[in-house]
């Protein structure tokens, strides 16, 4: 029993668990992290064309349940790389 090291087996792994639940109710999730790597990294994107097409179908074979497809459609140009297409 003296080889057993801290941490391993079942009261171990709850005891990573709980740490994992102490962090992320400690984190502030107010900031916008990973959403957007341009934005993070200072670099502002333009959005130069944005469609959004909704289609709601309902299933003749099941009354009641509604098809929808949403389809959104933008051209995004990266103010750092635009420069260097050579057009």
């Amino acid at each position: 029993m003296a080889d057993n090291k801290p941490g391993e087996g079942l009261w171990g792994w709850l005891g990573r668990q709980v740490g994992h639940v102490k962090k992320a109710v400690k984190s502030d999730v107010t900031q916008a992290k990973g959403t957007n790597v341009a934005a993070v990294e200072g670099v502002e994107e333009a959005v130069v064309y944005r469609e959004e097409k909704a289609e709601e179908v309902e299933l003749p074979d099941k009354p009641g349940v509604v098809l929808r497809r949403t389809v959104i459609d933008e051209v995004i140009v990266d103010p750092t790389k635009a420069n260097e297409g050579g057009q």
